[in-house]
């Protein structure tokens, strides 16, 4: 234990004994020198301030110390959350059943399980959400989407192959941007890096399956930029697959080998926010509007 955590148990010890010297003292004054009587309400000042003294103690401590605290402390401290604690409850059970099996090879096992659960939990205090299935990321990213005082989106999409959010709940995210933008409910802006397979370095437009799911966007109102992936070989932490949900969240989309989506990380840390819209203004200015890329080329909207 730090020096600095005996500090406040120790001046509760310290309020405590005072206390119980001072209420020693009175006692022994009222029947030295006079009535008990005449001491009570003396006694009974003393008693109530020595209780007050050691409530805002163990407030203080509670305050100061609610991550750090003993294994003891620590259903007390989730009592006041009904959903954390029955969670808390279930998984001290099990953990309880599990120690009442001896077999070793059971005990192995499980314990390597839970190591990883264990670093599951550590990820998700940290307020990282990791999903694997592609459905259940695309319900929380609808719930953040329509969910109260969200205003702006923004999106990068880091385009590597023709069949980028072309699978059904590709095509369900993308109305669902569309949606939200005309109903004004969502500020929906989107920057598109595209691979030398989706735009090749002697092509003047990105392939056509890819120029029409931009222009499709662009057509209902989605702020939409463009920017080639070899335009950024000097600055490779710009190429992320990422969106920015205002300042409540930042998402990250991984892909496997094959370049479908593997892993969705969701992010409630306003630092990861902050690193994420410094990354949005540097790769703007690499960017171009697509209404611009359109008038460049005499082009109708």
């Amino acid at each position: 234990m730090k020096r600095n955590d005996r500090i406040p148990n120790s001046r509760i010890r310290v309020t405590r004994i005072a206390g119980m010297v001072a209420i020693g003292l009175i006692t022994a004054a009222a029947i030295a020198f006079g009535n008990l009587n005449d001491w009570l309400p003396a006694f009974i000042a003393l008693s109530s301030f020595l209780c007050l003294a050691l409530l805002l103690d163990c407030w203080l401590l509670l305050r100061r110390r609610p991550l750090d605290s003993g294994l003891l402390q620590i259903p007390f401290l989730l009592a006041h959350d009904r959903d954390v604690f029955s969670r808390f409850e279930t998984i001290s059970r099990s953990l309880l059943r599990i120690s009442q099996n001896p077999d070793l090879i059971y005990r192995s096992a499980t314990f390597d399980r839970l190591e990883e659960l264990a670093e599951e939990f550590n990820q998700l205090a940290s307020g990282t959400i990791e999903f694997r299935g592609t459905e259940t990321w695309r319900i929380v990213y609808e719930q953040l989407l329509r969910s109260p005082g969200l205003h702006s989106y923004r999106s990068v999409a880091w385009v590597r192959n023709e069949g980028y959010w072309q699978s059904e709940p590709g095509r369900q995210s993308l109305r669902l941007n569309m949606e939200l933008h005309r109903q004004q409910r969502v500020t929906v802006e989107r920057i598109v890096i595209l691979a030398d397979e989706v735009w090749p370095s002697e092509a003047d437009s990105p392939t056509e399956r890819v120029r029409q799911w931009i222009h499709q966007q662009h057509h209902d109102g989605i702020r939409i930029a463009i920017v080639r992936e070899s335009a950024l070989r000097s600055e490779p932490d710009l190429l992320q697959d990422t969106g920015i949900y205002g300042s409540r969240a930042v998402g990250f989309q991984h892909l496997d080998d094959l370049r479908q989506p593997a892993r969705f990380e969701l992010k409630f840390d306003f630092d990861e926010i902050v690193q994420a819209e410094e990354r949005w203004k540097r790769l703007s200015v690499y960017a171009t509007p697509w209404q611009d890329f359109l008038d460049q080329r005499g082009e109708l909207s």
